[in-house]
Protein backbone atom coordinates (compact mmCIF):
# COMPACT_ATOMS: atom_id res chain seq x y z
CA UNK A 1 0.00 0.00 0.00
CA UNK A 2 1.53 3.34 -0.95
CA UNK A 3 1.74 6.36 1.35
CA UNK A 4 -0.66 8.62 -0.62
CA UNK A 5 -3.50 6.11 -0.22
CA UNK A 6 -2.83 5.97 3.52
CA UNK A 7 -2.79 9.80 3.76
CA UNK A 8 -6.16 10.00 1.98
CA UNK A 9 -7.65 7.62 4.55
CA UNK A 10 -6.36 9.71 7.44
CA UNK A 11 -7.41 13.08 6.02
CA UNK A 12 -10.99 12.23 5.10
CA UNK A 13 -13.16 15.29 4.57
CA UNK A 14 -15.52 16.14 7.41
CA UNK A 15 -19.16 15.31 6.90
CA UNK A 16 -21.63 17.77 8.40
CA UNK A 17 -25.00 16.71 9.78
CA UNK A 18 -26.70 20.06 10.24
CA UNK A 19 -25.80 22.92 7.94
CA UNK A 20 -27.20 26.41 7.90
CA UNK A 21 -26.53 29.75 6.31
CA UNK A 22 -25.89 32.78 8.43
CA UNK A 23 -24.23 36.17 8.66
CA UNK A 24 -20.97 36.68 10.54
CA UNK A 25 -21.62 39.35 13.15
CA UNK A 26 -18.22 39.44 14.84
CA UNK A 27 -14.82 37.76 14.51
CA UNK A 28 -12.85 36.90 17.65
CA UNK A 29 -9.49 35.41 16.68
CA UNK A 30 -10.12 31.96 15.22
CA UNK A 31 -13.79 32.06 16.24
CA UNK A 32 -16.75 33.94 14.77
CA UNK A 33 -20.25 34.78 15.99
CA UNK A 34 -22.72 33.75 13.30
CA UNK A 35 -26.40 34.73 13.25
CA UNK A 36 -28.51 31.91 11.77
CA UNK A 37 -32.17 31.08 11.39
CA UNK A 38 -33.12 28.65 14.17
CA UNK A 39 -35.48 26.71 11.90
CA UNK A 40 -32.82 25.87 9.31
CA UNK A 41 -30.08 25.00 11.81
CA UNK A 42 -32.32 22.82 13.96
CA UNK A 43 -34.37 21.22 11.19
CA UNK A 44 -32.88 17.73 11.56
CA UNK A 45 -32.27 17.78 15.31
CA UNK A 46 -34.39 15.46 17.43
CA UNK A 47 -34.35 17.88 20.39
CA UNK A 48 -35.54 20.95 18.47
CA UNK A 49 -38.94 21.08 20.16
CA UNK A 50 -37.30 20.89 23.59
CA UNK A 51 -34.98 23.80 22.81
CA UNK A 52 -37.89 25.89 21.54
CA UNK A 53 -39.78 25.21 24.76
CA UNK A 54 -36.89 26.71 26.71
CA UNK A 55 -37.22 29.94 24.78
CA UNK A 56 -35.32 31.63 22.07
CA UNK A 57 -36.60 33.44 19.10
CA UNK A 58 -36.47 32.83 15.41
CA UNK A 59 -32.75 33.60 15.18
CA UNK A 60 -29.81 32.04 16.97
CA UNK A 61 -26.30 33.40 17.59
CA UNK A 62 -23.68 30.64 17.41
CA UNK A 63 -19.97 30.72 18.08
CA UNK A 64 -18.27 28.86 15.23
CA UNK A 65 -14.72 27.94 14.33
CA UNK A 66 -13.52 30.15 11.47
CA UNK A 67 -10.85 28.17 9.57
CA UNK A 68 -11.44 29.95 6.24
CA UNK A 69 -11.10 33.52 7.50
CA UNK A 70 -14.63 34.86 7.13
CA UNK A 71 -15.08 38.52 8.06
CA UNK A 72 -17.91 40.39 9.75
CA UNK A 73 -20.81 40.84 7.35
CA UNK A 74 -20.01 37.75 5.22
CA UNK A 75 -22.82 35.33 4.41
CA UNK A 76 -21.46 31.89 5.36
CA UNK A 77 -22.47 28.27 5.67
CA UNK A 78 -21.81 26.63 9.04
CA UNK A 79 -22.05 22.97 9.91
CA UNK A 80 -21.94 20.63 12.87
CA UNK A 81 -19.85 17.49 12.30
CA UNK A 82 -21.80 14.22 12.03
CA UNK A 83 -21.91 12.29 15.28
CA UNK A 84 -21.62 15.37 17.47
CA UNK A 85 -25.37 15.65 18.04
CA UNK A 86 -25.60 11.95 18.89
CA UNK A 87 -22.79 12.19 21.45
CA UNK A 88 -24.24 15.37 22.94
CA UNK A 89 -27.69 13.75 23.20
CA UNK A 90 -26.14 10.81 24.99
CA UNK A 91 -24.67 13.17 27.58
CA UNK A 92 -27.82 15.24 27.97
CA UNK A 93 -30.30 12.34 28.21
CA UNK A 94 -28.48 9.19 29.32
CA UNK A 95 -26.32 10.44 32.19
CA UNK A 96 -29.32 11.86 34.13
CA UNK A 97 -31.37 8.73 33.39
CA UNK A 98 -28.58 6.50 34.69
CA UNK A 99 -28.20 8.75 37.75
CA UNK A 100 -31.93 8.59 38.49
CA UNK A 101 -32.17 4.81 38.18
CA UNK A 102 -28.86 4.20 39.97
CA UNK A 103 -29.77 6.55 42.81
CA UNK A 104 -33.17 4.93 43.18
CA UNK A 105 -31.52 1.50 43.28
CA UNK A 106 -29.05 2.61 45.94
CA UNK A 107 -31.88 4.23 47.92
CA UNK A 108 -33.87 0.99 47.75
CA UNK A 109 -30.84 -1.02 48.88
CA UNK A 110 -30.19 1.32 51.82
CA UNK A 111 -33.90 1.21 52.71
CA UNK A 112 -33.89 -2.59 52.89
CA UNK A 113 -30.56 -2.65 54.73
CA UNK A 114 -31.69 -0.28 57.51
CA UNK A 115 -35.39 -1.26 57.53
CA UNK A 116 -36.59 2.17 56.29
CA UNK A 117 -39.68 3.05 54.28
CA UNK A 118 -38.75 1.72 50.83
CA UNK A 119 -40.81 4.27 48.89
CA UNK A 120 -39.22 7.21 50.68
CA UNK A 121 -35.66 5.86 50.54
CA UNK A 122 -36.05 5.05 46.82
CA UNK A 123 -37.43 8.55 46.14
CA UNK A 124 -34.66 10.30 48.08
CA UNK A 125 -32.00 8.13 46.44
CA UNK A 126 -33.42 8.85 42.97
CA UNK A 127 -33.49 12.61 43.59
CA UNK A 128 -29.92 12.61 44.93
CA UNK A 129 -28.73 10.44 42.00
CA UNK A 130 -30.47 12.70 39.49
CA UNK A 131 -28.99 15.83 41.07
CA UNK A 132 -25.45 14.43 41.09
CA UNK A 133 -25.77 13.21 37.51
CA UNK A 134 -27.05 16.61 36.34
CA UNK A 135 -24.02 18.28 37.94
CA UNK A 136 -21.67 15.78 36.28
CA UNK A 137 -23.44 16.18 32.91
CA UNK A 138 -23.05 19.94 33.17
CA UNK A 139 -19.35 19.58 34.02
CA UNK A 140 -18.84 17.16 31.11
CA UNK A 141 -20.72 19.53 28.78
CA UNK A 142 -18.50 22.44 29.79
CA UNK A 143 -15.39 20.33 29.24
CA UNK A 144 -16.45 18.92 25.86
CA UNK A 145 -17.80 22.21 24.50
CA UNK A 146 -14.25 23.59 24.47
CA UNK A 147 -13.09 20.86 22.08
CA UNK A 148 -13.16 21.84 18.39
CA UNK A 149 -15.00 18.68 17.33
CA UNK A 150 -18.08 19.72 19.33
CA UNK A 151 -18.30 23.24 17.90
CA UNK A 152 -19.93 24.42 14.68
CA UNK A 153 -17.51 25.29 11.91
CA UNK A 154 -17.71 27.75 9.03
CA UNK A 155 -17.45 25.59 5.93
CA UNK A 156 -17.95 28.09 3.10
CA UNK A 157 -18.22 31.80 2.39
CA UNK A 158 -21.32 32.31 0.23
CA UNK A 159 -21.29 36.09 -0.26
CA UNK A 160 -18.30 38.08 0.95
CA UNK A 161 -19.13 41.45 2.51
Amino acid sequence: MDQTYFNKLITRPKVYMNEAEGIVKEVRGKMALVLTDRQSMCAECVAKSFCQMLGGGKEMLSEAINPIGAKAGDMVKIGIPTGTVTKASLIVYMIPAIGLVGGAGIGYFIGTLYNLDLNLSTLVGGIIGLGLSMISARFLNDTLSKRPYYQPEITKIINPY
